[in-house]
C-alpha cells in the first residue's frame, strides 16, 4: 500500500455538478487536489470492508488508520446503471438531481458504508456530471471505527423505508 499525503491548495477539484455537491461540501473539508485525482481515480487506502459492527450479517467500512475531521477518506468513480429505478433500491446511489430515478454503482468500498442518518461520521460528496465521488470525515475517526455516511436521498426513496424507520428522517434531506 502506497502512503500518500493530500494537502489543500488552490488546484483543488471544485467543479460543482449539482446543488447536492454544494450542499455536501463542508468548509473544513481538505478537498482533493486535481493533480492527485488525475493520477489516481480510485483510492481506498484508508479503509477496508468487513462485517458491520452496526448491522448483523451485513458489511461495513472501517478505518485502517486514524482520520482527522475534514480529511478525505476515499474517492472513486461512479457508473450509471441503465434501466435501474434507484428509488426502489436501498443499495445504489441516486445519480441525477433532475431525474432522481437514475442510479449508479460506485467503486471501492462506497456501496458498503452504512448510515446513522444525521449522526453519521462522514459525508459523501457526489460529482454527478463527472461520475465521481469523494468521502470526507465529519469528525475525528479512530483506527478500527466503522465509518458511516448520510444517505441524502433516503427521505423519498421507497427502497429506503426500512432504513428511514431505523435512523429517522434527515433534518435537511431531499424530498421529491
Amino acid at each position: 500500500m502506497i502512503k500518500k499525503e493530500y494537502k489543500k491548495n488552490a488546484s483543488c477539484i471544485i467543479h460543482m455538478s449539482s446543488n447536492w455537491t454544494e450542499k455536501a461540501i463542508e468548509p473544513f473539508f481538505n478537498l482533493l487536489e486535481k493533480e492527485v485525482y488525475d493520477d489516481d481515480k480510485i483510492n481506498m487506502d484508508k479503509v477496508y470492508c468487513s462485517e458491520s459492527s452496526l448491522i448483523k450479517g451485513q458489511r461495513g467500512v472501517f478505518a485502517l488508520e486514524s482520520i482527522k475531521k475534514g480529511e478525505i477518506i476515499e474517492w472513486g468513480i461512479a457508473t450509471i446503471i441503465p434501466g435501474l429505478n434507484v428509488c426502489e433500491s436501498d443499495i445504489f446511489f441516486t445519480w441525477n438531481t433532475k431525474d432522481r430515478h437514475i442510479g449508479a454503482t460506485a467503486s471501492g468500498c462506497a456501496l458498503f458504508y452504512n448510515t446513522l442518518g444525521d449522526k453519521s461520521n462522514a459525508r459523501c460528496v457526489p460529482y454527478h456530471n463527472e461520475n465521481r465521488f469523494e468521502i470526507y470525515a465529519l469528525e475525528d475517526i479512530h483506527r478500527g471505527d466503522e465509518i458511516t455516511f448520510r444517505y441524502d436521498s433516503m427521505n423519498y426513496r421507497e427502497g429506503m423505508k426500512e432504513v428511514l424507520n431505523i435512523v429517522g428522517e434527515l433534518k435537511d434531506g431531499d424530498k421529491l
